[in-house]
């Protein structure tokens, strides 16, 4: 499969039954049981509270680290949560749900090494940072944000594990210019991280908007398209900000994504240069804050 040229190629990409070949070929992991059953009593009408509780709670390390997560800064609770169910009442069942699956995803890949440590660290900066810009931009969900800013990027580990050369493709995405990520790793690995992030996430039961963005993040000509949802622009647009801020809090002086698609994320979210410099300033606070 090659890089989609727009919104409606990368719409019939993910719908592809070739797709799932692709999937079961590159070994993506499938989706935790303790998520379907999440997912499943979540799309209920009236979800039951003390049933998503004992869910999550039949497995104990996955509990613990909710409390943990939970208790952390970047939640800033009025007052500790000692109880599963405690942890449900203040934070709500949406923002337990992108708990869980942010700490199922990174047991499932089950990854080390020093590049997937970064890997999981901007993943958390990330998906922090579409919160606070969710909420404070509006027009998308907090929950829909921070999982795209979970599974934006989660094709990178799965083709580490398949290519051994991929680091040396990573380095050479990040220094092109010119050509977009995903057309640096489709020349050589004839595949890329987007789509194979996008296929993961449909697998798993993320939502269509979200899976869209994750297969567009790279593809900035798509921010001119009509057909293009407003959700998905949005999404992208806010990726670009946090991508900014991440490399920002690390040092980093100039962000080849953002010199490719900042314009148009400017546009997406109708901000001005000011408007950006005032996030990436609060996003590094947070960020040196322990945030995230």
């Amino acid at each position: 499969m090659t890089a989609p040229s727009s919104t409606l190629a990368a719409e019939r990409e993910l719908a592809d039954p070739a797709a799932d070949a692709l999937v079961r070929e590159l070994g993506v992991p499938p989706r935790p049981q303790v998520l379907v059953d999440l997912q499943r009593e979540m799309a209920h009408e009236d979800p039951d509270f003390t049933r998503i509780a004992r869910i999550v709670a039949t497995d104990v390390a996955l509990t613990a680290a909710v409390l943990r997560v939970a208790n952390s800064p970047a939640y800033g609770l009025a007052r500790r949560a000692e109880t599963l169910g405690q942890a449900l009442s203040m934070l709500g069942l949406k923002q337990i749900g992108v708990m869980v699956a942010g700490l199922v995803l990174r047991k499932a890949l089950r990854t080390d090494g020093p590049q997937l440590t970064r890997f999981w660290d901007v993943s958390a900066k990330r998906s922090w940072a579409l919160s606070a810009l969710a909420r404070g931009l509006r027009g998308v969900d907090v929950d829909v944000a921070q999982t795209y800013g979970l599974f934006c990027d989660v094709g990178i580990p799965l083709l580490m594990q398949r290519y051994p050369n991929y680091g040396a493709t990573l380095q050479r995405c990040n220094a092109e210019p010119l050509l977009s990520f995903t057309e640096v790793e489709q020349a050589e690995h004839h595949t890329d991280h987007a789509l194979i992030g996008a296929l993961m996430a449909r697998s798993w039961g993320v939502s269509q908007t979200v899976c869209l963005a994750i297969r567009l993040h790279h593809d900035y000509a798509v921010f001119r398209e009509m057909k293009l949802p407003e959700t998905v622009a949005r999404l992208i647009a806010m990726g670009l900000i946090a991508e900014r801020a991440i490399q920002t809090y690390a040092g980093m002086n100039t962000s080849t994504e953002w010199a490719k698609g900042g314009d148009a994320a400017l546009g997406a979210l109708m901000l001005a240069d000011h408007d950006v410099e005032d996030w990436i300033e609060r996003l590094v606070e947070g960020y040196a804050a322990g945030a995230a």
